[in-house]
C-alpha cells in the first residue's frame, strides 16, 4: 500500500509539471526573460560613447577652407549657360486647359449641348435643301439645316448628306489657340463611311 501511495505521489507530480509545460506559461517567462536580458545589453552597449575631440572639427574646418583656396585659384574660367525659349512652350505650363471661363448659355437650345450628345432621328432631302431632325439631351426635338450654329464651341454645320452631318468647331487646343474641329455626326451610329 505503500508503494502505491509513492507511485500515485510521483505520477501526480509528473501530471502537475506537465500541467505546467501544457499551458505554455514556462515558455512564455522564459521568452519575456530573454527578451528584456536582450535589450538590457542593447541598452548598456549603446549608453558608451567615444570621447569626442574639440580640436577634430577644427581641424576639419581649416583643411576644408584651404581645399577651396585652391579650388577657386585652379578655376578662374566658369561656364555659363544661357536658356533661348525661342520656339519653346514654357515647361511650367500645364498641358491640361482648364476651363477658365463657364461656357455662356447659347441663343438657341442647340447650342447648350455638346455636339457628340446631339442624336440624328432623320435626315430629309428636299429641292431646297436637307433638313435634319435632331434630339437633344433634354429629349426636345429640332430641325437643322446647312449654316446654323450649334454646340458649346459655335459649331456651324457645313453639310447634311444623306448619312451624316458635317459639323466645322473652332475648340482651344492646349497652347490656347483655336484650331478647327471637324465633327460628323452619323445618321445610324455603327455606319462606316
Amino acid at each position: 500500500m505503500i508503494q502505491k501511495t509513492e507511485n500515485s505521489r510521483a505520477a501526480e507530480q509528473q501530471s502537475s509539471s506537465k500541467n505546467y509545460w501544457s499551458t505554455g506559461l514556462l515558455s512564455t517567462v522564459c521568452y519575456m526573460l530573454s527578451t528584456f536580458l536582450i535589450a538590457l545589453l542593447f541598452l548598456g552597449a549603446c549608453d558608451k560613447k567615444a570621447p569626442l575631440s574639440k580640436a577634430a572639427p577644427a581641424k576639419a574646418a581649416k583643411e576644408a577652407a584651404l581645399k577651396s583656396d585652391e579650388a577657386k585659384g585652379a578655376k578662374t574660367e566658369e561656364e555659363t549657360y544661357t536658356y533661348d525659349r525661342k520656339g519653346k512652350r514654357d515647361p511650367f505650363v500645364s498641358l491640361v486647359v482648364t476651363a477658365v471661363e463657364k461656357p455662356k448659355k447659347g441663343q438657341t437650345p442647340l447650342e447648350n449641348y455638346d455636339v457628340s450628345a446631339i442624336k440624328i432621328l432623320g435626315i430629309v432631302w428636299t429641292e431646297k435643301g436637307n433638313f435634319a431632325t435632331v434630339v437633344l439631351p433634354d429629349g426636345k426635338a429640332y430641325t437643322l439645316r446647312e449654316g446654323m450654329t450649334i454646340g458649346l464651341h459655335e459649331g456651324k454645320i457645313q453639310a447634311i448628306n444623306k448619312n451624316n452631318i458635317v459639323i466645322r468647331e473652332r475648340i482651344k487646343d492646349y497652347k490656347g489657340q483655336l484650331k478647327s474641329k471637324e465633327t460628323i455626326l452619323k445618321l445610324r451610329e455603327g455606319e462606316e463611311e
